[in-house]
């Protein structure tokens, strides 16, 4: 048997100690789905920055590439989530980074972890 309470203490005490306060924002739309003025903040939660590594295979004839490609990922808790009401869509910024929101993952579905898988906004512009 898993102590669940155990475990909430345990992320909540990491969280704590190297947490960030990330602020997610939503832009709203018009009754066609268009995007409408400036993002507006929905709220902020405490999270853990993470990348996963994911892979990418390239096939060509007889050799096969494969690169790593890092996911940026959001660890919290899911209490802060459902509170939040993070969606697929809204936008976080990183150091000096904008990030869309691709996925929500509720850990074990023990609705007490979450797992916020990001995406990088590439605007073509070199900074």
């Amino acid at each position: 048997m898993i102590n669940t309470k155990f475990e909430v203490y345990k992320i909540q005490r990491e969280l704590n100690r190297s947490g960030i306060v990330v602020d997610f924002l939503r832009q709203e739309t018009n009754k066609f789905k268009e995007p409408i003025g400036e993002p507006k903040k929905v709220g902020s939660i405490l999270c853990i920055y993470h990348e996963q590594n994911g892979r990418i295979k390239i096939s060509t004839g007889d050799t096969t590439q494969v690169r790593t490609k890092k996911v940026p990922m959001l660890l919290c808790l899911y209490s802060n989530v459902s509170q939040v009401n993070v969606q697929v869509g809204d936008q976080v910024k990183l150091n000096g980074k904008t990030f869309n929101v691709t996925g929500v993952v509720n850990i074990q579905e023990w609705n007490l972890v979450a797992d916020i898988s990001l995406e990088v906004v590439d605007v073509g512009v070199p900074a």
